[in-house]
């Protein structure tokens, strides 16, 4: 079954990877962008928007590597609270079985 997933994952990437090449191959118009008084140099609007895609994703999977990281470390604050409750409770019953 492993095999099946990884023979998958490799066609979807292939599909992907040729979808992107074929895009940036139909869409060789050169364009300048501005921004602020900025411009940038004229390049392929394949280019620009291959790259923003890529810059998209990659901020998409910093800020989820970031919520995620948040999350684990108050799950671990929150696990560390609950074994010391639960210390603090065994110490009570054994306390009111000897008095």
């Amino acid at each position: 079954m492993q095999w099946l997933k990884r023979a998958v994952l490799i066609i979807v990437l292939l599909l992907v990877a040729l979808a992107t090449l074929d895009f940036m191959l139909e869409n060789q118009q050169h364009v300048t962008l501005q921004f602020l008084e900025l411009r940038s140099l004229a390049l392929p609007i394949s280019l620009f928007i291959v790259i923003a895609f890529i810059s998209g994703s990659l901020i998409g999977i910093l800020i989820g590597w970031l919520i995620t990281t948040r999350l684990r470390l108050r799950l671990r604050v929150q696990n560390n609270e609950l074994s010391r409750h639960r210390k603090e409770i065994d110490k009570l019953r054994t306390q009111a079985i000897k008095g």
